[in-house]
C-alpha cells in the first residue's frame, strides 16, 4: 500500500504520528497514543497502517520480554513529510528522520505530556524542542556554544517556566576508575554556562544526574563555582518516583530543600 494514493489518504492524526517519529527517532505505540491523545488501540491501528504504507519501519528486541514494537520514520516517510512541510510553507526541522533517541524525551517530554492530558486547563507543556531544534534555538540567541538536550515551556496554575534540560549520561565511553565515577564527565556538563556572554533566556537550567551521588557532586561543584544561570538538579531515581510536575528539584546552596518544577524560578 505504499503508493501515492495511499499517502494522500493520510489523516491529520497519522501525519502527526509520522512527524513525531521523524523528530524523536523511536517511539512505541504507547508514546504515539500519548502524544495524539488517543487510545492505544487507535494508535496501534494508525502505526500498522503507516507501516504497511512503507512510511514507518518497526523493530523489537529478542531480549525484550514485553515484545514491544518500536517504530521510526522510513526514508520514504521522511521525504513525504518534508515535501508536505515545504509545500505548505512550513520550515523543515534539521536532520528530520535522521535523529538519535534523546533521554530527555523519555525523562521529561513524554511524562509532561501525560501530566498535561491528565490536568487539562491546569497544566500544559506549551512548547518542547528536541535536541536538534534546541541547538538551532540556542544559535538564534547567540548561544551556539551550549549543548542542551531539550527546551521546554511549562504552564501550571497561571504560572510559566521556560527551561533548558541537560541529561547526565554518567561515566560512559571510556574505562573509568571506580573512584572517578562520582565526578567523571560532570565538569563538562555545564562548561558552556561559564562563559560571560549573553544571559541564557530561560527561567532555569534543569540537570538530571545519573544517580544521587553524582547529583551531590554536581551541586558541590556549583556551590564552589556558581554560575550566572539558575541551575536546578535532580537524579533519575527521583524522577521515576514522581510525576515530573511534582518532582522536587534542588538549587545549589539550598541544602536539602527541593522545589517543584513550577516553583524553581521563584
Amino acid at each position: 500500500m505504499g503508493d501515492d494514493a495511499a499517502v494522500l489518504r493520510l489523516s491529520p492524526r497519522r501525519w502527526r504520528i509520522l512527524s513525531f517519529l521523524a523528530q524523536h527517532a523511536l517511539a512505541s505505540t504507547m508514546d504515539a497514543a500519548l502524544v495524539c491523545d488517543v487510545s492505544r488501540l487507535t494508535a496501534h491501528r494508525d502505526l500498522v497502517w503507516l507501516h504497511e504504507a512503507g512510511l514507518v519501519s518497526r523493530q523489537r528486541s529478542e531480549e525484550d520480554r514485553t515484545h514491544t514494537w518500536w517504530y521510526k520514520a522510513t526514508a520514504e516517510g521522511t521525504e513525504r513529510l518534508c515535501r508536505d512541510l515545504a509545500a505548505s510553507g512550513r520550515p523543515v526541522p534539521l536532520q528530520l528522520g535522521r535523529r538519535h533517541p534523546s533521554a530527555s524525551d523519555d525523562l521529561l517530554f513524554l511524562p509532561l505530556v501525560e501530566v498535561s492530558r491528565r490536568n487539562p486547563g491546569r497544566c500544559e507543556l506549551f512548547q518542547w524542542l528536541a535536541t536538534m531544534d534546541t541547538s538551532a534555538w540556542l544559535r538564534q540567541h547567540d548561544l551556539a556554544y551550549l549543548r542542551a538536550d531539550g527546551y521546554g515551556v511549562w504552564l501550571e496554575d497561571g504560572r510559566c517556566l521556560r527551561f533548558l534540560v541537560h541529561v547526565d549520561r554518567g561515566p560512559v565511553g571510556e574505562v573509568v576508575a571506580e573512584h572517578e565515577k562520582r565526578t567523571y564527565g560532570l565538569g563538562g556538563l555545564l562548561a558552556g554556562y561559564r562563559r560571560t556572554d549573553p544571559v541564557v533566556p530561560v527561567g532555569a537550567v534543569l540537570v538530571v544526574a545519573e544517580d544521587a551521588e553524582r547529583e551531590e557532586q554536581l551541586l558541590a561543584g556549583l556551590v564552589r563555582e556558581p554560575l550566572r544561570a539558575l541551575i536546578a538538579t535532580t537524579n533519575r531515581n527521583m524522577l521515576y518516583r514522581h510525576w515530573p510536575n511534582e518532582q522536587l528539584w534542588r538549587v545549589p546552596g539550598e541544602d536539602e530543600h527541593r522545589s517543584r518544577l513550577i516553583e524553581i524560578a521563584g
